[in-house]
């Protein structure tokens, strides 16, 4: 799916999947942008270790995932995570993980990503999409407001912090 950028730029946005997820993301640097977002999130650098986990991943069906390309440089990526919604009795879908470069922010690249997720979500007759963002991300909020995402009024979420196995 090709889009128009503010600048009039083309964007690229594809579905990766195993059969073209090493060749696209050698060349297009995605794991080392993969490991970015990872870092951004004060997670500490493992290229392997996010090959792999994407990997797994796209085998076991857990995830789809979303590349935004101009060019020959990856610029930002969006994953999907499936769910099931036990009231509605459907399948739902968790945008996980959204991230775009520090220099094609404000360009139009997140909210293509998020489109392209909407889109999918929309082909797959999903009832509803979720996701979650750290308080602290101001521009991300902003971006999936703008977007027509709204807070939740009906649900809060709690966590617990467990041992690692």
């Amino acid at each position: 799916m090709n889009t128009l950028l503010n600048d009039g730029s083309t964007l690229t946005i594809r579905q990766a999947n195993l059969d073209d997820l090493h060749e696209i993301w050698r060349l297009w640097g995605a794991w080392a942008l993969f490991d970015e977002y990872r870092q951004h999130f004060n997670q500490a650098t493992d290229l392997e270790a996010g090959h792999q986990f994407l990997i797994e991943r796209l085998k076991s069906g857990d995830s789809v995932l979303f590349t935004a390309c101009e060019g020959t440089k990856t610029v930002g990526f969006a994953q999907l995570y499936w769910n099931i919604s036990s009231l509605r009795m459907q399948k739902t879908l968790l945008l996980n993980d959204l991230y775009v470069t520090k220099e094609s922010r404000h360009r139009g690249v997140g909210r293509a990503l998020i489109k392209a997720t909407e889109d999918f979500a929309a082909q797959q007759h999903v009832a509803y999409m979720e996701m979650e963002s750290a308080a602290s991300e101001k521009d991300a909020l902003s971006l999936y407001k703008n977007a027509g995402w709204q807070p939740s009024r009906d649900y809060v979420v709690y966590e617990r912090k467990l041992l690692a196995a």
